[in-house]
C-alpha cells in the first residue's frame, strides 16, 4: 500500500523542482489548493484520477509517487511488491519488474466486478499488451470491444485504449506490459 507521507513528500519535490506554486498546479490539474496542500502533508489520499492529473502536469508517471526500492537483484518477491492502492479500493496495480529504469514496464492489475471503464490517457505512444490471469475484461480498442477471458491476450498501441473494465462477477487479474514505461 502506497504511503499517503511518501505521496506528499514525491508530490512536493517534483512541485519544487519545476517551480509551481500550490496554485500553479491547482491550475494545470483542476484540483484545488487546499486540497493539494493536505495532499503534500500526507492528510488524504488522492483518486486514481486525480493522481492521474499530477502525473501529467508534473510529466512524471504515477508510478513516480510510489515508494522507491533500491535494490541491486532482478528478483521482485511477491511480499515486497511496489503497490498502487488509491482511493478506489475497486482497482490496484502491483509493479512486477524492480524498477521503471528499463524499456518495459509490467504490472499486475486487480479490478472488481462493479468497476467499470479505467482507462487513462497516456502522454507518450505506447505499445501494450494484457493477458487476463483470471475473471473476464473488456477492452476497448478504438470503436470495437473485446471481451478476454483467462488465458486471453491482446496486442495494441497505447493511443488506442478507450476501455478496460471488469466484464463478469467476480473480480479480474491481468497483465500489463507495457513499453515505453508511462504507468
Amino acid at each position: 500500500m502506497v504511503n499517503k507521507l511518501f505521496i506528499g513528500s514525491r508530490l512536493n519535490k517534483r512541485r519544487t523542482e519545476l517551480q509551481l506554486t500550490l496554485r500553479d498546479l491547482a491550475a494545470m490539474t483542476d484540483l484545488t489548493p487546499s486540497f493539494l496542500s493536505q495532499l503534500e502533508r500526507g492528510l488524504t489520499n488522492p483518486s486514481l484520477k486525480s493522481l492521474q492529473r499530477l502525473s501529467d502536469a508534473l510529466g512524471v508517471p504515477m508510478l513516480y509517487f510510489m515508494e522507491e526500492k533500491i535494490s541491486q537483484s532482478p528478483v521482485v518477491r511477491g511480499d515486497s511488491r511496489s503497490q498502487l492502492d488509491l482511493d478506489d479500493a475497486r482497482v490496484s496495480y502491483e509493479l512486477l519488474v524492480p524498477d521503471l529504469t528499463g524499456s518495459l514496464e509490467v504490472l499486475l492489475g486487480t479490478i472488481t466486478s462493479d468497476c467499470q471503464n479505467i482507462v487513462r490517457k497516456l502522454r507518450v505512444e505506447t505499445e501494450e499488451v494484457i493477458y487476463v490471469l483470471e475473471g473476464q475484461l473488456i477492452i476497448g480498442l478504438e470503436d470495437q470491444e473485446y471481451l478476454l477471458t483467462a488465458g486471453d491476450s491482446i496486442q495494441f498501441n497505447g493511443s488506442e485504449l478507450a476501455k478496460i473494465s471488469c466484464a463478469g462477477e467476480e473480480k479480474t487479474r491481468w497483465l500489463s506490459i507495457i513499453t515505453p514505461p508511462v504507468f
